[in-house]
């Protein structure tokens, strides 16, 4: 919004100086060209001074955040301080019973997030009623604690499972998998906005294109222009990547 005011500001103050131009008819055609690279160059150092703007307001949004979300609960987790990265999406899943802890009061934000634990946040975040068909994957029996989650998320078209009928419901959910799900379970399409390649994707890597919506979608931002597909997902991340999925669907 702010950008859009300066914008239209900067847009309205043009026009009055092409006005006074025109009433100045002694003007000089060699001055009235020396102005279009000045205009042009104030209009990139407008833009320079309006993203500072918007990364500031940024900034201020995320601390109002903490804030209001400190305001309405107590810390949850020992191990996720106000001041903890993902204290705002931990919280907030929390409060809306799609994440737990994993004892003791602590939340792990740093562990490897397992399949069956994302499975399990996604049924919850989506309020799905719980599968009651027999298990189909042969590491799944239907004694495990999370059987009907995964199940369910099966069902659901979220996740999907390995050769041999295969879940590994212990496996770490690796980043790149995280990005098909999310992409999966909200649906999300490819937009035409700007994307960012990162330097460790490529055309043949799987989940590529998953990886580029929920860019696209500013669910995943990388680091330093790497995003890591192989690497597992820790609690936080899972945490913040569905929080921020969550909004957008709201």
């Amino acid at each position: 919004m702010v950008k859009k005011w300066i914008l239209s500001v900067v847009s309205i103050s043009m026009l009055l100086l092409a006005a006074c131009e025109q009433e100045h008819a002694g003007a000089s055609e060699e001055q009235e060209i020396a102005t279009a690279p000045w205009t042009e160059q104030q209009l990139a150092d407008t833009n320079s001074r309006l993203n500072e703007i918007d990364d500031k307001m940024k900034q201020l949004e995320q601390e109002l955040a903490k804030i209001k979300t400190a305001a309405d609960s107590p810390q949850v987790f020992k191990d996720v301080p106000i001041n903890h990265w993902a204290y705002v999406s931990v919280t907030r899943l929390y409060r809306q019973n799609i994440v737990g802890g994993v004892g003791d009061g602590l939340f792990a934000p740093n562990q490897a997030i397992t399949r069956a634990q994302a499975a399990a946040m996604l049924v919850r975040a989506f309020q799905l009623p719980l599968s009651t068909k027999p298990s189909v994957f042969v590491d799944v029996p239907d004694s495990h604690p999370f059987a009907r989650e995964i199940m369910t998320a099966y069902e659901a078209g979220f996740v999907g499972g390995y050769p041999n009928n295969r879940f590994a419901p212990k496996e770490s959910m690796k980043r790149k998998h995280m990005a098909m799900i999310i992409q999966r379970a909200f649906r999300l399409q490819a937009t035409s906005a700007s994307y960012a390649r990162y330097k460790d994707v490529t055309e043949n890597t799987q989940g590529a294109l998953e990886i580029r919506i929920i860019s696209q979608h500013g669910i995943a931002e990388g680091d330093n222009g790497y995003f890591y597909p192989e690497q597992p997902t820790t609690r936080a991340h899972f945490a913040i990547f569905m929080d921020r999925a969550l909004q957008k669907n709201k």
